[in-house]
């Protein structure tokens, strides 16, 4: 009698910026009960977890580089530029290149893969070849922050430009069963009831609308997982790049356990 193969998994780990530390709470929840992951796709902050993860397997590592000193120095990557970007990315770059130590695609201990955003034609862009920083670079440059990086033929951007969570990506990867961790969620709106717009200046009026169009993307390409993970972080933002600097960065890992606990007996159904 053939016995059954255990179905395979695969998570999409979204956009989000700083929100992007529930990544590591989420991986570490289905580390700890025993959720195989057999392949990682992941835009922009999902990008870099997805990445140091995949190079590593080692997810107390993982969470040992981004709460290090090295993140709260993220004031000192900015090199100006005024050619599409006030960061060129340079020294971005060269941190990247130094924590995932120049590794290529082919070195992952799962199939990964980035997604980013062509710029000239707004098409989502799947990077699987090649060195994983300049990938992680592309998909994680914020327009009007960062300089679009040119990676082949594509001016390359952040990644939750075009597909937040990449659900479609994983299942294309081979995934049977697809475990997708929306960052962009409703709890940004929950603590935000009473807007009043004389009360904003021009600055949050357009992260505000910024966030507005990327929850509904998120909502979008979410659509499509067996199981949505919702760490409810919304009230950082849609960019949040100030926490870096400040001592949040264990409590948003927190949220991301806590989401990941809520929907294990789901997985755990499925696996079985």
């Amino acid at each position: 009698m053939k016995k059954n193969k255990r179905p395979k998994v695969g998570l999409a780990l979204g956009s989000g910026g700083a929100k992007g530390y529930a990544h590591i709470g989420v991986i570490k929840t289905l580390i700890k009960n025993q959720i195989p992951i057999d392949f990682i796709a992941g835009a922009s902050a999902g990008a870099m977890i997805g990445a140091l993860y995949s190079l590593s397997l080692d997810i107390k590592e993982v969470e040992k580089i981004s709460l290090s000193n090295s993140w709260k120095r993220i004031i000192s990557f900015i090199d100006l530029s005024f050619r599409g970007g006030l960061i060129h990315g340079k020294k971005i770059q060269t941190f990247l290149d130094e924590i995932m130590k120049n590794a290529v695609f082919s070195q992952t201990k799962i199939p990964l893969s980035i997604i980013a955003t062509d710029f000239n034609t707004a098409q989502a862009v799947e990077i699987k070849d090649g060195d994983i920083a300049s990938a992680v670079r592309a998909s994680i440059s914020i327009p009007l922050f960062f300089e679009p990086i040119k990676l082949g033929d594509n001016l390359l951007y952040d990644g939750g430009l075009s597909n937040p969570v990449p659900v479609d990506i994983v299942k294309k990867m081979g995934a049977d069963i697809i475990l997708a961790v929306n960052l962009d969620n409703d709890s940004y709106f929950e603590g935000n009831k009473k807007f009043v717009a004389k009360n904003y200046n021009g600055r949050f009026l357009a992260l505000k609308s910024l966030y507005c169009l990327q929850y509904h993307l998120a909502k979008r390409t979410s659509e499509d997982a067996d199981i949505l993970i919702e760490p409810r972080v919304g009230e950082l933002g849609a960019i949040g790049w100030d926490r870096f600097l400040k001592d949040r960065g264990k409590d948003i890992i927190g949220k991301g356990e806590k989401a990941t606990k809520i929907v294990l007996p789901q997985i755990k159904k499925l696996l079985n």
